[in-house]
């Protein structure tokens, strides 16, 4: 399931060329599996909170393509959980 579009995700980022498109759904690709993977369900209507969350990772790793950075990226992890928090599935 497609939780944000391209277009949605070049808004965000503020760009308005095509070279990027590729790498760009890539990162869209990653990002919603990330949250797949935590145990958050991407079924339509996806919420406002999760569209943002993706938003966020996307355009977090659009801007640090690097590997390592002299700083972990608390900021955005911690970003990210939040607004992600409350539409985790809880398992026993």
């Amino acid at each position: 399931m497609e939780a944000v579009s391209l277009a949605e995700a070049k808004a965000h980022l503020r760009i308005g060329f095509t070279s990027d498109d590729g790498y760009v759904t890539s990162l869209l690709e990653a990002a919603e599996g990330y949250v797949s993977e935590i145990g958050v369900a991407l079924a339509a209507p996806v919420p406002a909170p999760v569209k943002h969350a993706i938003l966020l990772l996307v355009s977090h790793w659009y801007g640090a393509r690097e590997a390592a950075a002299t700083e972990p990226p608390k900021a955005i992890a911690f970003g990210v959980d939040a607004l992600l928090q409350p539409f985790r599935e809880q398992s026993l």
